[in-house]
């Protein structure tokens, strides 16, 4: 599915409203949070097949949320994720003052009605993705007052690199009491100007995409980070109005303009989702098939998996078909090293289910993170399964089957998103009984994981338990 943004759609200023009958139709199906302790119970080991339907890209959708702010008039996004994330996101829109209407898959904000700059800090707490509103905000409104970021603890995740950014615009920013207070120094908005991340970090690179789309001038954003997440921000900018060049490569040209208005997008499927269920098939030693997908944005893992012994077939131009049968592939798949590194490079993000496939795999493997510097927290819980890992600061050594590893189901904590899933994974191969606890942090950004894997042949439930001691 392609990511189409198109505001000839919407007549200028553009402006609807839904009827009482379809708020909150797909939304409101989330689980709400309660004092019982949800957990996944999987029994395994599990053979896969059948098709996946993979949801559209949360990494993508909270920046385009965000990006709404910036917009006079209505912007409707389509192919929405059913996750937390994307929930907690809504209600911090709503809670400026946007109008936020949710229904089948869709999301309608029209942030005309903004009446205040500042987030409540119980729902930064929720996502850290809420802190982009804070260059929408300044750049349109002249101020913001944002809480420092919540979500997983997967390392420092400094946003240093954003608040230098709008210093560069023009904005004069402080730190006060956990929060962070800017407003455009001259009083009117921010100009253009030129700033040079130290690293190209995704989010720094969007929030000042979007602060600069709205400064009065030019601006160039140099080391910028280039995920497709970027291109569709910088795509969905540009269809509201902005004038961006050089999305998708290491520096960004953009000329400012004083309005932006509402426009319609879809988004595209979500490459971690797509990765994490080419794992699931590899670690089950399954055939499944998926879409839709966009291969050349999970090439890194293609290549890797291929490089094990995966049979990977593309059906169609958004179809992919991932074998690790061993009828298909004749032999057991073997280990391989990955080193995570900003896009095209291997994703973070797919680094903890990488781990739990390598513990199944011939031969051992180095796993080396550098993106993150407390991405290793799953290990731990993967050795509870019976996975045989080395942790050494950002690296691990990682032993296959015949080196060690035996997966067999226990009880185990998703102490993060990513990690949380990784568990999933081990446990869909682990013989006997996998219970996972605090899956709230999968549930953030996997939308129905546990339906769309009992679609394909796993025993996998969600229950609901009365709280337990901490499982340390």
């Amino acid at each position: 599915m392609a990511l189409s943004c198109n505001n000839t759609l919407f007549p200028k200023p553009f402006v609807t409203s839904c009827s009482s009958q379809t708020q909150g139709t797909h939304f409101s199906n989330l689980p709400q949070p309660t004092k019982q302790d949800p957990i996944f119970k999987i029994k395994g080991p599990s053979t896969l097949s059948g098709h996946i339907t993979v949801s559209g890209s949360k990494n993508a959708s909270l920046p385009l949320l965000a990006a709404t702010l910036c917009c006079s008039g209505t912007s409707l996004l389509h192919n929405l994720p059913n996750v937390s994330d994307i929930q907690a996101m809504a209600s911090i829109l709503s809670s400026l003052g946007a109008k936020v209407d949710a229904f089948d898959g869709k999301m309608m904000v029209n942030s005309d009605g903004v009446g205040k700059v500042e987030v409540d800090l119980e729902e930064m707490k929720k996502i850290r993705g809420g802190f982009f509103v804070i260059g929408p905000l300044v750049a349109r409104f002249g101020e913001a007052v944002v809480a420092l970021p919540g979500g997983c603890n997967i390392g420092k995740r400094p946003v240093d690199l954003h608040l230098r950014g709008l210093r560069a615009l023009g904005a004069v920013v402080e730190l006060r009491d956990g929060k962070v207070w800017a407003r455009a120094a001259n009083g009117r908005g921010l100009v253009g100007g030129k700033f040079r991340l130290d690293y190209p970090s995704v989010g720094a690179t969007e929030t000042l995409m979007m602060a600069a789309s709205m400064a009065d001038g030019t601006t160039v954003l140099s080391n910028v980070a280039k995920e497709p997440e970027v291109v569709d921000l910088a795509r969905f900018l540009t269809d509201c109005g902005a004038w961006i060049e050089g999305a998708g490569s290491d520096n960004l040209i953009i000329r400012g303009k004083r309005q932006l208005y509402g426009s319609e997008c879809v988004i595209k499927p979500d490459r971690i989702e797509t990765g994490t269920f080419m794992l699931a098939a590899a670690i089950t030693r399954s055939c499944i098939l998926m879409s839709p997908v966009i291969p050349s944005r999970v090439s890194c893992l293609i290549d890797k998996l291929s490089q094990a012994g995966c049979k990977i077939s593309r059906l169609d131009q958004q179809t992919l078909q991932v074998s690790a049968h061993p009828s298909h592939i004749g032999y057991d798949l073997k280990s391989f090293d990955i080193k995570t590194n900003p896009f095209p490079g291997f994703p973070t993000d797919l680094q903890p289910q990488t781990m739990a496939l390598l513990t199944t795999c011939t031969g051992s493997s180095l796993v080396e993170e550098s993106v993150f510097d407390n991405r290793m927290t799953h290990a731990r819980e993967l050795q509870k399964l019976g996975a045989r890992i080395q942790v050494s600061g950002s690296n691990a050594l990682v032993y296959g089957f015949d080196e060690g590893s035996a997966l067999e189901g226990s009880r185990v904590i998703a102490r993060d998103l990513r990690g949380g899933v990784s568990l999933i994974l081990a446990g869909l191969a682990a013989k006997g009984t996998t219970q996972i606890h605090d899956i709230a942090h999968i549930e953030r950004g996997y939308e129905n994981i546990d339906m769309k894997l009992q679609n394909l042949g796993a025993d996998i439930q969600r229950l609901t338990l009365t709280p337990a001691p901490h499982l340390l």
